[in-house]
């Protein structure tokens, strides 16, 4: 019987708190804020991590408790995970083991139904690629075909900055709307956006500058 509700909170705020719960509770610690958090919702996590595993002996020290939520963090469902901030010094060094304080960000709301509406993004780099927490290669400057959520998750949040929006020229009506096909070409044919049948023809408005500098 939680006493917080499903999907009930836009923001959870932990500062030195998940290294005091034992190891074998941490992953369902953070499976309960996923489940407590809105669509939406995010995590802000400051705490220490260590450089190397921490031997048994140092992990029985009260004082010296650490670890790293990240994997954690993406099995129970979040997205956009990245490290906000990362001390450039260690607090502490036990027997050539660092201990630094780092604080975490997560969001929710990549789950759901894959929608076929024509979109796409693009990377716009400094990386030749990458892969977002749903195994979708992003190629720098190339058209990738998304569905409409991971369009949606692409193009705002901790994304927003790093593509660009290719919309359809028509919207896809709701109810014209099929399962997006994960098995189909990477990249997005242009005139999968623009439409097969389009054929306009505009001049440069006047006065606008012709120059490529």
């Amino acid at each position: 019987a939680p006493l917080v509700p499903d999907a009930s909170v836009d923001l959870v705020v932990s500062n030195c708190v998940l290294n005091l719960v034992h190891g074998e509770d941490k992953s369902r610690l953070i499976r309960e804020i996923f489940r407590v958090l809105k669509v939406g919702g995010r995590i802000a996590i400051s705490d220490i991590v260590s450089d190397e595993a921490v031997p048994q002996h140092l992990k029985a020290d009260p004082e010296l408790w650490s670890g790293c939520v990240l994997a954690e963090l993406e099995a129970a469902g979040f997205h956009g995970i990245a490290i906000e901030e990362w001390a450039e010094e260690p607090f502490a060094v036990v027997e050539g083991i660092e201990f630094r304080s780092v604080t975490v960000t997560a969001h929710k709301g990549k789950q759901g139904p894959c929608y076929e509406t024509n979109q796409a993004v693009v990377y716009r780099g400094p990386w030749r690629r990458v892969e977002d927490d749903d195994g979708h290669i992003l190629v720098r400057g190339e058209r990738t075909a998304v569905c409409e959520k991971t369009f949606r998750l692409l193009t705002s949040g901790p994304y927003g900055g790093e593509t660009i929006p290719v919309s359809p020229r028509l919207t896809v009506a709701a109810t014209e709307e099929c399962v997006f096909d994960c098995t189909r070409p990477q990249l997005r044919d242009p005139r999968e956006t623009k439409g097969a049948a389009y054929r306009e023809t505009q001049a440069p408005a006047s006065g606008a500058d012709e120059s490529c500098c």
